[in-house]
């Protein structure tokens, strides 16, 4: 890319970090720790503020603001969540295809339990929808309901409960539904096996938080889209002006739509004539 730039008379400055943007008559200045650029059409696409590491730091947005523009607020999106719940029991624990609800977002997707919490693509997604002091619902097991998991407890009443459930559940989580049950699935009351039967379907979860942002995949908020063009990505308010990925108000779930963003976006913005 950066040869093919130079071939069309382009200049790739590498390694250079742009401490201020300003914009006098119809030039564009911009300055480093000992250069200085012009452009008569900048594009920004420094990115949100999530992972400084890689370079986003969040200077887009200083940007913007220099020039008057609304950022909405900044959340960490694609996040693992901070739980109130026994991490060290459950930690290490992979499930697939488990139900993660809270109101009416409701998520099928894989799930980790880790030492802080929870993490995975089912929490990653559901990070878009909470704060922390929120309650998740977790269907460890969505392929039964409760009527067919009863049913399956019956047919195996002969059977320790746990290893009846280790059919169906990994050992530690098993272990971890039964602990407070009796040993066989026969001697489970009817009120114990619905109690059973509804944890493992509907097990409650605290969030207490969010990793921050600095830790998340993605930055949720940004450039306000009511102060940019649709069609070009041109600032509606600085003439030359335009933003692409995620310094914009855009934010997707996992799986490619948030990288597929920032391509069609950077395409759009640099498409126009310069």
């Amino acid at each position: 890319m950066e040869k093919k730039i130079t071939e069309l008379g382009g200049q790739v400055a590498t390694q250079t970090e742009i401490v201020s943007v300003k914009k006098i008559d119809d030039q564009f200045v911009l300055k480093s720790a000992d250069q200085s650029f012009t452009c008569e059409k900048l594009i920004v696409t420094t990115g949100g503020k999530s992972y400084p590491s890689t370079g986003s730091t969040g200077f887009g947005h200083e940007i913007a603001r220099h020039f008057k523009h609304t950022i909405t607020e900044l959340e960490a999106a694609e996040s693992p969540l901070l739980t109130d719940f026994p991490h060290k029991a459950l930690q290490g624990i992979s499930l697939d295809d488990v139900t993660l609800s809270y109101g009416k977002h409701v998520i099928t997707h894989d799930l980790l339990f880790t030492h802080f919490g929870l993490s995975g693509p089912a929490a990653l997604r559901m990070s878009s929808f909470v704060k922390g002091g929120e309650v998740l619902s977790l269907d460890v097991f969505p392929q039964l309901s409760e009527k067919d998991l009863a049913a399956f407890l019956e047919e195996n009443r002969e059977k320790s409960l746990k290893n009846a459930l280790k059919t169906l559940l990994p050992e530690r989580l098993a272990e971890f539904f039964v602990q407070d049950y009796p040993e066989k699935v026969k001697q489970l009351t009817e009120k114990e096996r619905d109690q059973l039967v509804q944890s493992i379907k509907a097990l409650k979860i605290p969030v207490t938080g969010k990793m921050s942002l600095a830790k998340s995949f993605v930055t949720k908020g940004g450039v306000s889209l009511k102060e940019i063009n649709p069609k070009t990505l041109e600032s509606k308010l600085v003439p030359g002006l335009h933003f692409a990925g995620e310094v914009l108000d855009i934010n997707a779930h996992t799986g490619g739509f948030n990288i597929t963003s920032a391509l069609c976006t950077g395409w759009v913005a640099g498409s126009n004539p310069i």
